[in-house]
């Protein structure tokens, strides 16, 4: 008798999927609350075509779908059918681990039983794991200098990770360290393209790396996130298609999508940073004391070295620090918009010392030294044409654009120069969706109203498939959006705004008992309305906490553990946030979250989009602001139980006539000008 689990998987694939997402299917004896949704099933067949068929898909699948299983089940039958490997990309390490530990095995446990082995695994980026050769070079410095002396806590960080990497039960990357690691002392010892002996090394063969990306050679499913992904296009690309990070692949999942221009843009992006210079000093004149190269040199020579080099970066961060943004027009970014920002003499010498390093390959070196010299003249080169490029503007406001970032805030030598391009779009065309067979883009957040025109642009993804699917809650009943009448008539950008919006916390709060987010697009606009009623509300019983006051994930545990708090967030807290249950009951939304006019890429791509004909607004500020809303919006529902209210205070929504085109882009809540609905609604949703 043929097994009941092996019949499921006979007959034509579209069959297999229909019966595995039904009620009592495959996916029902392993998901415990399992429930049939006709939006899962109708993304399960289109992306089963569009591998079938080799083509391009964009799918919107509303917040409840189960959007992961909905591509993973029929990408490992695709798998299981052709052989064919498919990368799945995320935008963040949750989704990541998620689908590796637990999604995707769910996935392959079920299709083990028609004998199918799916081989899966994840890949980071390469600085997400340590290097053993720099790990023992950081342990030989470290037992040279602290030999008589107790050693610190960095000093004892790097000997720790080192008993760690030799024990065998560590498979190298940070985020499996049993305690967290300071950045200091990652940079030293993680994995660098640029610091890579390669076939080489001596740790070749027990590179974690290295031992990672082999095991990828074996997988059907690989996941990665678009960073790691980028760079690979990037390589691939360089390298005319013959290597690249990740091996060959016939499909590619892009989940978390609508991150992927971004993703694309900063792995194409140059910056100067502080990091970057003190980190090339240091590797310069270790390489000057150790070896063969230390024997040559004088104490001397190295302390003449030193001087030399700390001379050219103090006048490089003083440069940077005269265009620091804050001080000069107290805002985080400043577009450069003069040349000229670096003497070139300076320029040159940075040029020089990486010729004048040439010559240390004339001593007695070792095969890891020559590659550390040429590595050390490389990384000069490549310095000394980013400030060439950066101060002669080259490209601004055509092909580039260039900016100064303060990254602390007023805090001297935390400045950093960045460049990057304006459009991915006929990259992406390029070297991606013109070679790529199959590609399923999706998040619950793709389309503006009913068109995906907003994200096909931006990407140059023509001809590809669309599909929307609304999400399964029922969110007339379960939501109210609430929009408060007195908010009409006040300027969002007035400092009087802010009192508003300090007023209307302290009311809600009272009606929610906490329980709520309250989402800032500005950081400073958070920081006034937080002194205004941190107090207020702890002395109302509710406990208080803010963005930056802590790690993100912590501060998620807090709010879930007290019951009751009051979150107050940004950027980070508006998306990938998932917290069923009455610990969030409320949301609300300060300020449409519109793009900043003056961000220097925002600002250049105006000017470009303008000169083609093109409003700006609704090309690129409308449909930005509309899916920021949506993800926002998204915190509240989480499960078919949920109850609560989000309410936007920003009276823009409902005066303006672009008010009514984000309207009609957000879920179906009921939609109320009086705040004692929310209350209403909340008190309705509580257990």
């Amino acid at each position: 008798m043929v097994p009941e689990r092996l019949t499921a998987f006979e007959g034509e694939p579209e069959d297999i999927i229909k019966a595995a997402f039904s009620q009592g299917g495959l996916l029902a004896s392993k998901v415990g609350d399992f429930e049939e949704r006709p939006q899962q099933l109708e993304m399960a067949l289109a992306v089963w075509d569009s591998l079938v068929a080799k083509s391009h898909l964009m799918v919107e699948a509303g917040t409840g779908i189960g959007k992961s299983l909905a591509y993973l089940f029929p990408s490992a039958l695709w798998c299981r059918q052709t052989g064919e490997r498919i990368v799945i990309s995320t935008q963040t390490v949750n989704l990541q681990e998620q689908l590796v530990n637990k999604d995707i095995p769910m996935v392959a446990d079920l299709l083990s039983e028609s004998g199918f082995d799916l081989r899966y695994s994840y890949m980071k980026g390469r600085g997400h794991y340590v290097c053993l050769r720099r790990l023992k070079q950081a342990c030989e410095d470290v037992a040279q200098t602290t030999s008589l002396f107790v050693a610190n806590a960095e000093e004892k960080a790097v000997q720790d990770i080192y008993e760690l990497a030799a024990g065998g039960s560590w498979d190298g990357d940070r985020e499996r360290l049993p305690s967290p690691v300071p950045d200091s002392v990652w940079s030293m010892i993680c994995s660098e393209g640029d610091r890579c002996m390669s076939s080489k090394c001596s740790n070749r063969e027990f590179c974690f790396y290295q031992k990672r990306r082999r095991r990828l050679e074996e997988c059907h499913i690989i996941v990665v996130n678009h960073a790691l992904f980028a760079a690979h296009l990037a390589i691939w690309n360089q390298s005319g298609g013959h290597t690249g990070l990740l091996p060959g692949y016939e499909a590619v999942i892009f989940d978390e999508a609508h991150h992927l221009e971004d993703a694309i843009r900063d792995s194409m992006g140059t910056e100067v940073s502080p990091g970057r210079l003190k980190r090339l000093v240091d590797d310069t004149v270790r390489m000057a004391r150790s070896g063969a190269i230390g024997k040559s040199i004088t104490r001397e020579g190295i302390r003449r070295l030193r001087d030399a080099l700390d001379n050219r970066v103090a006048a490089i961060n003083s440069i940077l620090e005269d265009l620091n943004p804050v001080r000069s027009a107290r805002k985080d970014k400043a577009r450069l918009r003069d040349g000229g920002s670096f003497d070139p003499d300076i320029i040159k010498s940075i040029r020089e010392f990486g010729k004048e390093i040439q010559y240390w390959e004339d001593f007695d070196l070792s095969d890891e030294e020559r590659f550390e010299v040429s590595s050390l003249k490389r990384r000069f080169t490549a310095l000394s044409q980013d400030l060439t490029s950066i101060s002669n503007l080259e490209g601004d406001g055509e092909s580039h654009v260039y900016w100064a970032e303060s990254i602390e805030g007023m805090r001297r030598g935390h400045v950093v120069l960045k460049k990057a391009p304006l459009e991915v779009g006929s990259y992406l065309q390029e070297t991606l969706w013109s070679s790529l067979p199959a590609a399923v883009l999706t998040s619950a957040t793709l389309a503006t109203g009913s068109s995906f025109e907003y994200q096909r642009r931006m990407l140059a993804l023509e001809g590809a498939g669309e599909l929307i699917l609304g999400s399964p809650f029922n969110y007339r009943e379960q939501a109210r959006l609430c929009i408060p009448k007195d908010s009409r008539g006040l300027d969002v950008n007035s400092l009087p705004f802010g009192d508003y919006i300090a007023e209307k916390v302290l009311e809600i709060a009272g009606m929610t008992d906490g329980r709520m987010f309250v989402l800032f697009t500005n950081r400073r606009s958070m920081e006034r309305v937080a002194e205004l009623v941190r107090d207020r509300v702890e002395e109302k019983g509710y406990p208080f906490l803010k963005q930056g006051d802590g790690p993100r994930d912590a501060l998620l545990r807090d709010f879930k553990d007290k019951g009751n708090a009051v979150l107050f967030g940004l950027d980070s807290f508006w998306e990938g946030v998932d917290i069923p249950g009455d610990a969030l009951s409320c949301v609300v939304i300060t300020k449409l979250p519109f793009p900043v006019p003056d961000d220097p890429i925002m600002e250049a791509r105006e000017q470009v989009w303008r000169s083609q004909g093109l409003v700006p607004f609704i090309h690129y500020s409308l449909p930005v602001a509309t899916l920021k809303l949506k993800q926002g919006f998204g915190r509240l529902i989480r499960s078919k139980t949920d109850r609560g209210a989000v309410v936007i205070l920003d009276p823009r929504i409902a005066t303006k006539r672009y008010g009514r085109v984000i309207l009609q882009s957000l879920p179906p809540a009921r939609l109320t000008f009086d705040l004692d609905d929310v209350a209403e609604a909340v008190t309705r949703g509580r257990r």
